[in-house]
Parts: C-alpha cells; structure tokens; sequence
C-alpha cells in the first residue's frame, strides 16, 4: 500500500485526468457556494489615488487594549500604525 504514495513520473494522459478531476472539484464547490444564503453582506473598499482607503465612523475601543495595540505596533504615528506594505512576500 505505502508503494502507492511513493513518487513517480506521470503521464500526460495521467496529468489530464487529473486536472479534469480537480476542475470538476472546484466547479461543484464553487456552484454549492454559490447556493449559499446569508445575512450578511460585505462590502468592497475603495482606495483613494494614494492607496489608502476612506474611513468612515469609528466604533470605541477599550482603551486598555488600544494602549496595548501601540505599545506593540514597532512604528506608530499618531493614531496610525505604519505598517510596511507586502515586505514579507
């Protein structure tokens, strides 16, 4: 049985077979998620010509945890966290 797993070459018959299969599997999951009903709804945020995103009414934060958010954040600015842009791809 483990001989089953072990690595090998395919074919190219082989290889077809598998990504009809594995469409075939993404197409069944993505039409089940699309019958999905639900409440909630999200939205899609628009970014300003200098990439950064409108705010809208902010919700109050314990303070406790907003001092601790900032004590932790390595750069602050103010009421910003700077946060570097995509440097851990």
């Amino acid at each position: 049985m483990a001989e089953s797993f072990i690595w090998r070459k395919i074919s190219e018959q082989e290889k077809q077979e598998i990504e009809r299969k594995a469409k075939k599997i993404l197409d069944d999951f993505a039409g089940k998620l699309e019958k999905i009903k639900t409440t909630d709804s999200h939205f899609e945020s628009s970014l300003s010509k200098d990439g950064l995103r409108e705010e809208g009414e902010c919700w109050e934060t314990d303070e406790e945890f907003r001092s601790t958010m900032f004590s932790n954040a390595p750069f602050a600015d103010e009421n910003l966290i700077v946060a570097e842009k995509g440097g851990w791809k």
